[in-house]
């Protein structure tokens, strides 16, 4: 499930082809920003990363949110935009060394007996 690459001068060619109205040099200008964004993680609405040669024309989207199919293994993308690294989840894992450092050590924290507060009405908004 997964695209068929194509290099970037072989879908400006082939978009040419198929529009032959299309001015080269614009087709190049607007794949290499839709690029340009994928590289930096530009994300769709969705929160899926861009499909670069469905972003050239309408604007960043996933591949799903343009065409509105799922299976993209039929379809072209720039070979540079093919090996997408994992997809970053808004839940990414914690560290919480920092949080979680040794009570003993000498630092103000909440495990510091001497940092430690009670909590009155005062505290809290009703």
């Amino acid at each position: 499930m997964s695209f068929v690459p194509i290099r970037f001068g072989g879908w400006v060619n082939k978009f040419l082809k198929s529009n032959p109205g299309e001015n080269a040099k614009d087709v190049t200008a607007r794949l290499r920003r839709a690029l340009e964004a994928y590289k930096a993680g530009a994300q769709c609405a969705c929160g899926e990363p861009i499909w670069v040669i469905g972003s050239a024309e309408a604007g960043n989207a996933c591949f799903t949110c343009i065409t509105g199919e799922a299976d993209p293994s039929q379809d072209f993308e720039i070979a540079e935009a093919c090996y997408k690294p994992p997809k970053r989840s808004g839940n990414r894992r914690q560290d919480w060394s920092a949080v979680l450092a040794d009570p003993d050590e000498d630092s103000e924290s909440p495990h510091d007996e001497s940092f430690k507060q009670s909590i009155t009405d005062d505290d809290v908004p009703f």
